[in-house]
């Protein structure tokens, strides 16, 4: 089995404010077999992802837009 084979399927929250950042992780993620949830922009939005899909991890930007990420980090964790 690749190192890769093991992260097939993974459900991956992408949390990142920039377009083209966040485009450019969501194709990584999917040619790596990831499913994408998201991407949110935008704090609130991720927080409401966060508490409705089932995760198995995050990406996260820790700056969006000036607004720091930590109160999503903590309800991931």
């Amino acid at each position: 089995m690749t190192d890769t084979a093991k992260l097939d399927g993974l459900r991956v929250l992408v949390v990142e404010d920039e377009m083209m950042v966040s485009m450019l992780i969501e194709d990584m993620l999917g040619d790596l077999g990831c499913t994408v949830v998201g991407p949110a922009s935008r704090l609130d939005e991720a927080i409401q992802l966060a508490k409705e899909a089932e995760l198995d991890c995050a990406v996260l930007d820790v700056n969006l837009g000036g607004q720091p990420i930590f109160p999503l980090a903590d309800l991931l964790r």
